[in-house]
């Protein structure tokens, strides 16, 4: 078994590596392209160590020498590059989430943000009072809200529907869009009355990363996105060390986890940011080994991989209270027999906290905190967590929600 010190080693390499492993092409091009093919270069070495690792526990002690001083080469590369990216002009050139060459004239100073996380992120690099425009499911930080009743921020529509004729008329100097097949038709019709779009398409950590430093470039606030991300980063980091380091004292298993984000049935596999965050607190998801993003699952299968926890999303009380919820799943034929229903280690996650957990942003770490806390409260001396998880009981945990 790979050492807790190799565990860490691995999540550096691999939460260092996302964050600068994103497509940015403009008048430096030429000077990043080489710094990333370092990169791939440092990554490739890693991974033939780690290799070698698993296949020859005999050399553990060399072989953590040698990735140690890999590590180190990947986070110089990775000063080079940032320092590279402070430097950014205007013109510049960028290529967004689905491939498209984005032509960013000047510094924006008017934004429309569609989707709830590039909110967040704009605000977190400290580019909120640039926002003219939101969807309307962007609620965090709560200043939004405020901004939106007056009038200062308009609702340009969902993740469905946009108000094209409302978004031409706030003058935007780019439009950021989280990817939807829905979305991706107003693309065209955007650009082709001269606004700039940007598509972001966020599926694992590393997406989520890209999309911290493309829109931290493009309102030239590199500087906060690497503070950004230093934190994020930091709060996964401790929180996996925590978990990693609780398992290997008390030699407790690993939790299995089921999480039905809709009824019913409708799951995350592997390629989502929501399975990063169980791995990262510990955790495994049974659908994990799927390369299936979100899908429905059947429910023999789910019976058969048998959940030592379920997570329930709450949605907003769409389908009922939380133990209407919880009521549902343990009435399902055979569902009683479940691992997680036998012991009571069902829970509907709600309110702010069903947000944090639902949101590829800034707030990752956060959720990685939240569900380390379910999955291993004696890691945390938690006696018991209630079925039904909302901010007020996160608080109680001395969890900071920001």
């Amino acid at each position: 078994m790979v050492s807790q010190k190799i565990y860490v080693a691995l999540l550096l390499i691999v939460l260092v590596f996302s964050v600068v492993s994103f497509t940015i092409n403009y008048l430096m091009i030429n000077e990043v392209r080489n710094i990333l093919l370092k990169q791939e270069l440092v990554l490739s070495k890693v991974q033939a160590n780690v290799s070698e690792l698993q296949g020859s526990i005999n050399s553990l002690s060399g072989k953590t020498n040698e990735l140690s001083n890999l590590v180190k080469s990947l986070q110089a590369s990775y000063e080079e590059l940032s320092s590279k990216l402070r430097g950014v002009k205007y013109p510049l050139v960028i290529t967004d989430s689905i491939g498209r060459t984005v032509y960013v004239k000047y510094e924006p100073s008017r934004v429309v943000s569609v989707g709830p996380s590039l909110t967040e992120i704009l605000f977190s690099l400290g580019s909120g009072d640039k926002i003219v425009g939101v969807d309307k499911f962007s609620n965090y930080p709560p200043v939004i809200n405020e901004l939106i009743e007056r009038g200062v921020v308009k609702v340009v529509g969902d993740a469905f529907t946009l108000n094209v004729e409302l978004i031409a008329s706030l003058r935007p100097d780019v439009v950021f869009l989280t990817y939807s097949a829905q979305i991706e038709k107003y693309v065209k019709t955007l650009t082709d009355l001269g606004i700039c779009v940007y598509v972001v398409k966020v599926e694992d950590f590393g997406d989520v990363y890209n999309a911290v430093m493309s829109l931290g470039i493009i309102m030239n606030k590199a500087d906060s996105a690497l503070e950004l991300l230093s934190n994020i980063t930091g709060r996964v980091m401790n929180t996996y060390t925590r978990v990693i380091n609780y398992l290997n004292t008390t030699g407790t298993p690993r939790v299995s986890v089921y999480w039905e984000i809709f009824p019913d049935y409708w799951t995350l596999g592997g390629n989502t940011f929501q399975n990063s965050m169980i791995v990262y607190a510990g955790g495994e998801n049974i659908f994990g080994n799927t390369s299936l993003s979100w899908f429905v699952a059947s429910p023999e299968s789910i019976i058969d991989l048998n959940p030592s926890v379920i997570l329930l999303s709450y949605n907003y009380g769409m389908f009922g209270t939380p133990q209407d919820l919880i009521g549902m799943i343990a009435s399902r034929p055979g569902w009683s027999n479940i691992t997680a229903v036998r012991e009571g280690r069902v829970y509907v996650l709600g309110g702010v906290i069903e947000d944090i957990v639902s949101r590829p942003g800034p707030r990752l770490g956060v959720a990685v905190e939240v569900l380390a806390r379910i999955l291993y409260p004696g890691a945390y001396n938690i006696t018991q967590v209630p079925s039904f998880i909302d901010e007020n009981v996160v608080s109680g945990w001395g969890v900071p929600l920001g």
